[in-house]
């Protein structure tokens, strides 16, 4: 059963891969934002994403509204970014680079 297992470096490449997928289109912000104005925008983004009269002209449009919160975008990006250098040169390899 073992042969079928995925090697370790294969998955975590993998999942690098594929984490492009979750982050759409981010906001970001510079470096250095003051902590209580990154929790401003953030508790903001999140209300409208709530909002009905978003959602509906959103549905309106066709759009697909299905937003990750921040915080897991900041995981998923400390995940990414903390990969071994053989899971990078994996990724770089299968990218062609």
């Amino acid at each position: 059963m073992d042969q079928y297992k995925t090697h370790e470096l294969s998955r975590r490449a993998a999942e690098m891969i594929l984490a492009g997928g979750e982050f759409g289109r981010p906001l970001v912000a510079t470096p250095g934002v003051p902590a209580e104005k990154l929790t401003i925008m953030r508790e903001a983004f999140a209300k409208s994403m709530k909002d009905p009269e978003l959602l509906a002209d959103a549905k309106k449009s066709k759009m697909d509204v299905d937003p990750s919160t921040a915080e897991e975008l900041q995981a998923l990006v400390k995940e990414v970014m903390g990969q071994p250098k053989e899971v990078i040169e994996r990724v770089k390899k299968f990218l062609g680079n």
